[in-house]
């Protein structure tokens, strides 16, 4: 304690300095922060698909209750009520010019609002959300299912199953789902 008050306050300023970089710790390195896709997972006959999570609003049971709307091509299952809204039910494999979905207790309903339109698109099965490695997305190799090729945006592959990632915004705007009138 003597030496220290000898000191300058200059020097114990140093000396300060050196004991403080004698315990300090290194600064973090660096690393790269993996970037993870999220998205809904559901499935159209045997093809999987995910959306992304801001593309999809909620996910419901198929509604037991359907009013009909005439004149309505036949993937238009019918106008549910949803919470006092509207919404067409869109058998969506049909839409997309497939055979219809078969309704079971593993049917659901994807609620969507895109482009100015609200909906309801009918699914094989909702299998939960999907979490992917961005970096993982293949962008090159073409849709092999053409009926889904307009609207997928990549695929990711896990344990040899093909996940299609299909562009609900896509859908919105496209003319096939548009033009619902017979």
């Amino acid at each position: 304690m003597a030496n220290t008050l000898a000191q300058s306050p200059f020097q114990w300023l140093q000396d300060l300095e050196r004991r403080a970089k004698q315990r300090a710790k290194g600064l973090p390195r660096y690393e790269i922060v993996e970037q993870i896709w999220r998205g809904i997972a559901f499935r159209l006959g045997v093809t999987y698909l995910v959306t992304p999570l801001n593309e999809v609003r909620e996910i419901l049971p198929y509604p037991t209750q359907l009013a009909k709307v005439p004149g309505a091509k036949s993937w238009i299952n019918g106008l549910a009520n949803i919470r006092g809204l509207l919404l067409p039910v869109i058998d969506l494999n049909a839409c997309l010019e497939e055979s219809p979905i078969s309704i079971n207790n593993r049917s659901r309903m994807l609620i969507i609002n895109q482009a100015g339109v609200s909906a309801g698109l009918l699914v094989d099965e909702v299998i939960g959300i999907k979490h992917f490695p961005e970096h993982h997305r293949d962008l090159n190799t073409p849709c092999k299912e053409t009926w889904i090729a307009p609207f997928a945006r990549g695929l990711f592959t896990v344990d040899e199953t093909i996940w299609t990632v299909f562009d609900m915004q896509a859908l919105a705007e496209n003319d096939l789902f548009l033009k619902a009138a017979i």
